[in-house]
């Protein structure tokens, strides 16, 4: 079964990870001044150049023009905590992401059948075999992680390895190896970063601006604290307005290829709706921070319907359907969990991996 349009998918990748960096101090510098534009407004911005010691750009005093030479007097330090920050995320990404998740590596000696599968499915696409993680939990669940060869990985819970069989497993793995083959992973670990550092700056601003209103304001008008206070609530709204748009640039198209991908590489569609029905059952590992379970083959869906708007995974039942057409048949609810089709290959022997 050929794939459509995943070359022109992994170029797409590529520029959207750039993009992504590109548009990062953009981003800092535009949350930075949203919030001193709004600080002017709703106070005296000519109190607020003395307060924080700006040379006015525009010479108007305006909020503007607060606004512009914040940006101004600030742009060496933003773009210096970008640079260090995305240098952090390309040197310590793999460490980061298994940190947040409690993945432990594993060697070959001590799952050599999680080893040859991959290896098994790496040989037919002339790869790398990846480096394998373990998470100790009971939930089912695996990721791909990584934004190159020395970084490339893929983990799965113990509790999938314990509930799937043979060709469940490889059907999952296969999943997770074309997430990293589609670049999937370098863009949803520079979105991680970047959500991480606008979360992070909104908070240095909050402080800085509470501090700011509670020592050099103390004493002029008691109004002035209230109206900086806002301002830091209204910069906390932004930055996490900013991290919901990054996360659009998290197409949930990407979990359709990757499943499509695993029966390129496989030829068993019927192997991967079984496994993820059983993983639909208990895919949640709570540990992990939201940022991070976008990663999974799995995330449970948002409790809310206007929520839900931001999900980065779409629906499993979707998704199965998607398969079943791949598959040509159309299999409903039970038989797809129980038994393949007659004409199916025969499947290889099944039991619990532990």
């Amino acid at each position: 079964m050929a794939l459509l349009g995943l070359t022109t998918y992994r170029q797409n990748n590529n520029i959207k990870s750039t993009l992504l960096l590109l548009a990062f101090p953009v981003l800092l510098l535009t949350l930075l001044g949203a919030i001193f534009f709004l600080a002017g407004a709703f106070s005296r911005p000519r109190e607020l150049f003395y307060d924080f010691d700006l040379y006015s750009v525009l010479g108007t005093g305006s909020p503007l023009d607060l606004a512009l030479s914040a940006v101004y007097a600030y742009w060496p330090i933003i773009i210096g905590i970008a640079a260090v920050w995305v240098l952090i995320g390309y040197l310590f990404n793999d460490w980061i992401i298994h940190r947040a998740t409690g993945a432990e590596q594993v060697t070959r000696e001590q799952q050599p059948e999680l080893y040859n599968l991959v290896e098994n499915l790496c040989i037919s696409r002339g790869l790398n075999v990846p480096k394998l993680y373990i998470v100790d939990t009971e939930a089912m669940n695996a990721y791909a992680s990584g934004i190159d060869e020395r970084s490339y990985a893929i983990t799965v819970t113990s509790g999938l390895l314990a509930a799937l069989d043979k060709d469940e497993l490889e059907a999952v793995l296969a999943h997770e190896l074309t997430h990293i083959m589609e670049r999937d992973t370098r863009v949803l670990i520079v979105t991680i970063v970047f959500v991480g550092m606008i979360s992070f700056l909104t908070q240095l601003l909050w402080r800085s601006i509470r501090i700011s209103a509670f020592t050099r304001r103390r004493g002029r008008d008691g109004g002035g604290v209230m109206v900086f206070l806002l301002v830091a609530a209204v910069a906390s709204a932004v930055g996490y307005l900013l991290a919901l748009v990054l996360r659009f640039a998290i197409s949930r198209r990407r979990e359709y290829q990757a499943d499509a991908g695993s029966v390129d590489l496989t030829k068993n569609p019927d192997a991967l709706i079984s496994a993820l029905r059983k993983i639909s059952q208990n895919p949640d590992v709570p540990h992990v921070p939201s940022e991070v379970r976008q990663m999974f083959i799995e995330a449970p869906p948002s409790s809310f319907a206007i929520a839900q708007l931001f999900d980065t995974h779409p629906p499993i039942e979707k998704r199965i359907q998607v398969l079943e057409r791949l598959g040509g048949h159309d299999m409903g609810p039970r038989a797809a969990a129980s038994a393949p089709p007659a004409d199916a290959p025969s499947p290889h022997p099944k039991g619990p991996w532990g």
